[in-house]
């Protein structure tokens, strides 16, 4: 959308009528009164003025324009307010939402060569392939550019609702290609229209085989297993509500460490509680083996003997022992990176651990986390839960904009810090995708209810970082009779379940108690975990802990990495930045340990590299390895 859409939306809009959709208004002396939706009353203080196009709250402050209305009532950030205004009030925007490609159906049977391939290599009759509606054709293919006419492809075809909505073509010597710009969804999806029960496999030839075997509500991942921090589940996304009905999901992927790390993920994404797990014969690392070697009845058995996913603690030795010898093999996983120069030595995160934050009130714990967080996102993919109780989600989404375009959002002295509207809107997409920001209904919130909805996010989105800002709104709800320090220790014990059963780190930001000062330098004294109010469990539950101090003389900010629970991970000790208050943002300057500089590009660099926001809707689909691909075995090629 174009500035001057912005403009027209905002002309048109009319603050009485969008905010009646939701709140019963009554006119008075010229303005609208009603009950404020943002917090419980008995009286209206909600004052709603159409001369002013504005509203306001006198019991809680609440106030704006329409747009701001429906970001904080309806939860929206700016754009899909404004998209929501533009629909209300007949407003064409320019920009234009991407649209997937449907693709040209190739309908050629497959000729005698490939169909006596399928039977004699994977015991996959015609009957199976008509069902799955495989078929050939001739097709360009990028790896023989020189061939412009194409060469012979078996089509995969992707259904939808009946509706052919992407293809997989795969051609001579293992190439392959999936059609541009088309929808990315699971192979044979229709096949669970109407099911309780899915199972799901790696690629088409997978599917294939258990079809062969009987069993017809299989799906298949389009585009194998990709590398390990890389699984972005697209497919999952755009069928969720199928899957989210489905009371059983069992899991036939393969059995390596890519497919290990494969299941992981989808078991996180759709639920242990509802997944199974089969278990291979030896010498079988995927189903289309088990076909081959031992015939349908061992199929349909591995299948029927599916395990229940491990998820109350106890750990099947298989499992165990493949991931301790990765670790001898190839070195303790070092976790991920934020990106940030000056970090990623001294803390990598890990999924299924807690990291506490303090520091004293006014001193940056959020605004430096905020920025930890955006490097999480921008460089290693993280989707976010940001649930935040002293600051709104659009004040929030400002300071995150600031830390990924590494301009200030707000003019404060110089133009030229300032981020451009380009690089506004393009963040604001990126922001979009990538963090998920929410309270709860509950005026004390508790912390089963932000669990439950984080739950939500992990299944529905794949957050893999979950942000709880502050601490107290928490410990406002501790039961009667409780102690602080008995408290401090059951949420923490909860925190670390939830981070454990689905995959998640959790931040937690935690004011001090009251600081004393140097009598020599007048500055406050340098806070620990063991001082958050409340309880030593701070330090002793928490697996990872860092505290912000800010030295408002030098305007130096220094992290001090004060518990490192796995040695891999990070190191205690200190990092040291400089802090530029007109562009809110951070540049390296010591640290107690020597940083590996590995990544100067945008993300804490001492002089700034501009970050090039690349468009949503260009994001690189992850394309597996070749030899994860389709045809992993030493077969005769069927062209």
């Amino acid at each position: 959308m174009t500035d001057d859409n912005i403009q027209e939306v905002k002309a048109k809009m009319n603050i009485v009528e969008v905010v009646g959709q939701y709140v019963t208004l009554k006119k008075q002396s010229g303005n609208y009164v009603g009950l404020c939706p943002f917090h419980k009353e008995k009286s209206s203080s909600f004052t709603v003025s159409p001369s002013k196009e504005m509203y306001k709250c006198f019991g809680c402050g609440q106030q704006g324009d329409a747009i701001q209305f429906l970001i904080d009532h309806e939860k929206k950030n700016f754009i899909q307010a404004i998209e929501m205004l533009a629909e209300k009030y007949g407003v064409t925007l320019d920009g234009v939402k991407k649209e997937f490609v449907k693709p040209v159906g190739r309908l050629e049977k497959l000729d005698a060569k490939k169909l006596k391939w399928f039977e004699d290599e994977r015991k996959i009759s015609n009957d199976t392939l008509l069902r799955l509606k495989i078929t050939e054709a001739t097709e360009y293919m990028p790896q023989f550019p020189e061939i412009k006419d194409g060469v012979p492809v078996i089509c995969f075809n992707y259904y939808k609702n009946g509706e052919l909505v992407n293809i997989k073509f795969r051609g001579p010597k293992k190439s392959f290609k999936m059609s541009k710009d088309a929808e990315l969804t699971f192979y044979n999806l229709d096949a669970l229209e109407g099911e309780k029960t899915a199972i799901i496999v790696e690629g088409e030839i997978d599917t294939a085989t258990l079809v062969e075997s009987g069993i017809y509500n299989v799906v298949g991942v389009p585009n194998g297993t990709p590398p390990k921090g890389s699984m972005k589940l697209e497919y999952l996304d755009n069928c969720w509500e199928i899957f989210k009905k489905l009371e059983t999901v069992i899991i036939a992927v393969d059995n390596d460490e890519a497919g290990r790390f494969l299941k992981e993920e989808l078991g996180r994404r759709i639920g242990k509680e509802k997944c199974r797990v089969v278990t291979y014969p030896e010498k079988c690392k995927d189903p289309n083996e088990v076909l081959v070697k031992l015939g349908k009845a061992a199929v349909v058995e591995m299948v029927n003997t599916a395990k229940v996913f491990p998820i109350d603690g106890i750990k099947d030795m298989e499992d165990i022992a493949l991931e301790v010898e990765l670790w001898y093999e190839n070195g303790y996983p070092e976790g991920t990176k934020s990106g940030i120069l000056g970090i990623d030595h001294m803390l990598r995160f890990e999924t299924g651990a807690v990291t506490t934050i303090t520091g004293i009130p006014g001193n940056g714990k959020d605004e430096f986390f905020n920025w930890v967080l955006s490097g999480l996102a921008f460089n290693a993919g993280w989707k976010i839960g940001m649930c935040g109780f002293e600051e709104s989600a659009s004040v929030s989404t400002t300071k995150l904009c600031e830390k990924i375009v590494g301009k200030a959002f707000d003019f404060r002295k110089d133009k030229s810090h300032r981020m451009s509207k380009d690089e506004f809107l393009k963040c604001l997409k990126y922001i979009e995708k990538h963090f998920f920001f929410f309270n709860t209904d509950e005026s004390k919130p508790s912390i089963d209810g932000i669990l439950d909805i984080a739950k939500q996010l992990v299944l529905q989105h794949g957050i893999k970082g979950l942000m709880i800002n502050p601490w107290n709104m928490i410990e406002s709800v501790r039961p009667p009779g409780m102690s602080e320090t008995e408290y401090v220790s059951m949420v923490y014990s909860t925190l670390t379940r939830f981070a454990r059963k689905y995959g998640v780190h959790v931040f937690i930001i935690a004011h001090t108690t009251k600081m004393g000062k140097d009598k020599v330098t007048g500055k406050y004294e340098i806070p620990t975990l063991y001082n958050i109010s409340g309880s030593a469990n701070f330090f002793n539950k928490t697996h990872y802990g860092a505290c912000i101090y800010r030295d408002y003389v030098t305007n130096i900010v220094t992290v001090y990495w004060q518990k490192i629970k796995q040695s891999w991970m990070g190191q205690v000790g200190w990092t040291s930045f400089t802090f530029d208050t007109l562009t809110r943002q951070y540049s390296f300057i010591e640290s107690s340990h020597s940083p590996v500089n590995d990544n100067l590009q945008g993300f804490g660099a001492k002089e700034y590299k501009k970050i090039e926001l690349p468009p949503i809707e260009q994001d690189p689909e992850i394309i597996s390895n070749l030899d994860l691909m389709l045809f992993q075995h030493d077969t005769p090629d069927p062209f």
